[in-house]
């Protein structure tokens, strides 16, 4: 069977910031990047939650179905440039999927991404423990952007839909501290990620819509992030 490279998963601290400030800036969260001379920047400072996994199945005929799911959940602090609102907490999923010849890993159509986040949801939804313990989401409807990409940089908007979601996270081992920072540039924008806080290894066990699930990787992390792009008209 094919076995795709999985691609790195965005540090927990920033995983809801960059998913959040694409959807304001361009109304989907599939979308690769806000569009040239649409700077933005988005900061968060709370506690935060995320978990996700990857893996393909064999179709039987050559081919594999690959696919990725995610979701987390932010409480605290966020605000951002581009709608100037402040939020007090966050919660956001996203789904991809491709089919793909075993032996060379070649595309079988379009690869499609499903994404979306909820903010200020009623008090009680996102519960933190104390010292990165454990965290509880109560089910939350969440609505979702298809986006159907013919490559990494042309994305296409596809329908919408409603999904529910769940899960609880479970501190495992020691807390660390994690301080970072990372700068990009494609031609046309340049992108800025920074953020320092403490991290925890987690379990998880929730729902995505019709599916249960045990991801592969799950933390926990209490801290500050900020994410900036600064794009010149070409």
């Amino acid at each position: 069977m094919f076995e795709r490279t999985r691609p790195r998963f965005r540090s927990a601290l920033t995983a809801a910031a960059v998913i959040a400030l694409l959807v304001l800036s361009t109304g989907s969260a599939a979308a690769a990047t806000p569009a040239p001379g649409g700077d933005a920047t988005f900061s968060q400072n709370g506690k935060g939650a995320d978990a996700s996994s990857g893996g393909c199945v064999s179709n039987g005929d050559g081919t594999s179905t690959c696919s990725d799911v995610g979701i987390s959940a932010f409480v605290g602090k966020m605000s951002d440039s581009v709608s100037g609102v402040i939020h007090d907490n966050q919660v956001c999923v996203w789904m991809d999927r491709y089919t793909a010849i075993d032996a060379t890993g070649a595309l079988v159509g379009d690869p499609v991404s499903e994404a979306g986040c909820k903010a200020d949801l009623p008090n009680g939804t996102i519960v933190f423990g104390s010292k990165l313990t454990a965290v509880t989401l109560a089910t939350t409807t969440i609505s979702i952007q298809q986006m159907v990409c013919v490559d990494k940089g042309t994305c296409v908007p596809g329908s919408s839909r409603d999904v529910t979601v769940a899960g609880t996270w479970t501190g495992v081992g020691p807390i660390s501290y994690s301080k970072y920072r990372s700068v990009s540039d494609d031609g046309t924008c340049r992108y800025d990620e920074a953020g320092k806080g403490y991290l925890r290894q987690a379990s998880f066990s929730g729902t995505v819509g019709d599916l249960s699930l045990s991801l592969d990787y799950a933390s926990i992390t209490d801290g500050k992030s900020t994410y900036r792009s600064r794009c010149s008209e070409v």
